[in-house]
């Protein structure tokens, strides 16, 4: 049974398609609960700004390659997205993989890595193509309320109910931290990955802005 085959009136449907079944099953098969539940309230929250912001599905953006953006944005925190480059990135590359596995074109999984690749990239995302804006704004809208006040209340407390939070922000964080902890490889300076590692790991050895700030202007 596939978790998304009841939901809340509020909700809606989904876009049901091959791939996007496969991808659901994919992501419930790597992903634990709290991490599955944000990827489903993310495409959710989505398609509820796309239509506050008067975007219509299959005219302004695709309501299939949006919704696989964001069910597979977060496979790069999973042993099965686990790669040596940062979470969002692999995280990328093994989607775009698994969708054209499942049929879509290169143009969309182009498109479908771009959105993943730069969902924590804000200020730069919103610029972009709408599913990879809309994948973003859905992301943060559920992990941190950014731009929550487009997603329609009903929408909000219906999926919330039908996906529980299970402590979202503190474990994923914990995941992040924990991937850099076994390969530091997938810091990267100045970015998401770098402040929520700095959090968790307050005596990091890891260059901050002051220490890149006071370095040499010509590398020794």
């Amino acid at each position: 049974m596939n978790l998304l085959d009841t939901l809340p009136d509020e909700i809606g449907g989904w876009p049901r398609t091959a791939a996007t079944e496969a991808a659901v099953a994919f992501a419930a098969e790597h992903s634990p609960a709290y991490l599955l539940n944000h990827c489903v309230r993310s495409f959710f929250y989505a398609r509820s700004i796309a239509a506050a912001r008067n975007l219509v599905a299959g005219a302004d953006y695709d309501d299939e390659t949006l919704f696989l953006a964001t069910v597979l944005h977060d496979i790069g925190l999973t042993d099965e997205g686990h790669g040596p480059n940062r979470f969002e990135v692999d995280g990328a590359f093994r989607a775009a993989r698994f969708v054209r596995e499942h049929g879509l074109s290169d143009a969309a999984a182009d498109l479908l890595w771009d959105a993943i690749a730069l969902h924590t990239s804000g200020g730069i995302a919103v610029h972009k193509q709408p599913v990879v804006a809309l994948t973003h704004l859905g992301i943060t809208a559920d992990i941190f309320g950014f731009g929550a006040e487009e997603v329609d209340r009903a929408v909000l407390d219906a999926a919330h109910a039908a996906f529980p939070w299970l402590d979202l922000r503190e474990r994923i964080l914990e995941a992040v931290v924990h991937q850099i902890d076994e390969q530091p490889s997938k810091w990267a300076p100045l970015s998401f990955v770098d402040a929520a590692y700095r959090r968790l790991r307050p005596d990091n050895s890891f260059p901050g802005l002051d220490e890149l700030c006071a370095g040499p202007r010509v590398p020794d």
